[in-house]
């Protein structure tokens, strides 16, 4: 019996992990998504009050590229699939 929670124990990661609410599966990258996305227009605004928005050349593309950042690290570190 223990050789067999053993087996279980090794392939754990392998498991999906999703957020359950209710009856309703989310996939973890689509939370680190809205986080990501939540973050970055946090960043954006605090850049934004600073006033170093005009030192950017395409802010547009600063604000996609801190989401990509975000999402990447979120799902890597906090929501793991």
């Amino acid at each position: 019996m223990s050789n067999n929670l053993k087996d279980l124990a090794m392939f754990e990661h392998y498991l999906p992990k999703e957020l359950v609410i209710g009856e309703v599966y989310f996939p973890p990258l689509l939370i680190a998504f809205a986080c990501a996305y939540f973050a970055a227009t946090l960043t954006i605004s605090g850049l934004g009050k600073l006033g170093w928005l005009k030192y950017l050349y395409a802010p547009t593309l600063v604000e996609l590229s801190l989401i990509v950042i975000y999402a990447v690290l979120l799902s890597t570190y906090v929501f793991p699939g």
